[in-house]
């Protein structure tokens, strides 16, 4: 066995006693040293200085074992952070979700609004408007008639005559065609893309693609326990 310094012998013969509780046989490196008779003479404070070798070791297995349990610790904090991103990205991705799906709702229930609206514009800019207009003109035509009824006999001929001609009116008005016109091209909406990552309307809060869109008010509720709702196709919004 190679050279063992006092120290190390002195720790051998302390845990010999340890683990043996007698005093010997002592390991024969303890017995040939040459300071074995040193240590001998000097009684009790050998045994002290051992008892606090022996003290010295526990405190480096103790201080072993918090290092261990701090390295356990410090894995299981790291696994909590991970599956605390985790959730955050988690819900982030729900929320994207929904306010795809009501930004799309929008645009299918308000373009079908829309589109019912042009078509009944369209239906009256037929005979409607024609009539409309038309009906304007005889109105005033009939009026200045019956101003005129104390002139001789032959104006009252010309009343008759107006009132008559009043179911059968023909004409147009360029002043209601381009209103007409102009109302209908202000119903047109741009096409809405439900794929808007990556553009600067991530950002934009909910209420305000949904002003985007007509919508004032609406009813319905899409939260769960993270203020998500899980049916995340479907927004009620009254017609």
């Amino acid at each position: 066995m190679g050279y063992l310094s006092f120290r190390e012998k002195t720790a051998a013969w302390f845990a010999n006693i340890q683990y043996h509780s007698s005093d010997g046989p002592l390991p024969a490196e303890v017995v040939a040293d040459p300071d074995f008779g040193l240590m001998s003479r000097h009684g009790s404070r050998h045994f002290a200085a051992a008892n606090r070798l022996a003290r010295k070791f526990y405190d480096r297995a103790e201080l072993s074992r918090k290092s261990e349990r701090a390295v356990e610790e410090n894995a299981k904090a790291s696994i909590l952070q991970r599956q605390l991103a985790d959730e955050k990205t988690g819900i982030a991705s729900r929320i994207k979700r929904a306010t795809k799906a009501a930004v799309r709702t929008f645009a299918i229930k308000f373009q079908g609004k829309i589109d019912r609206a042009k078509e009944k514009i369209r239906t009256l800019g037929g005979n409607p408007k024609k009539k409309l207009v038309q009906l304007a003109q005889v109105e005033a035509n009939i009026e200045f008639a019956r101003i005129l009824r104390e002139a001789p006999d032959s104006f009252d001929a010309e009343v008759a005559r107006t009132e008559a001609w009043l179911p059968n009116v023909a004409g147009g008005d360029v002043e209601f065609d381009s209103l007409f016109a102009g109302l209908d091209s202000d119903l047109v909406i741009s096409p809405i893309s439900f794929d808007s990552s990556g553009t600067a309307r991530d950002n934009v809060s909910l209420e305000t693609l949904a002003t985007d869109v007509g919508v004032r008010t609406f009813d319905g509720s899409m939260t769960n326990e993270f203020g998500v709702n899980d049916d995340d196709e479907y927004v009620d919004i009254e017609d």
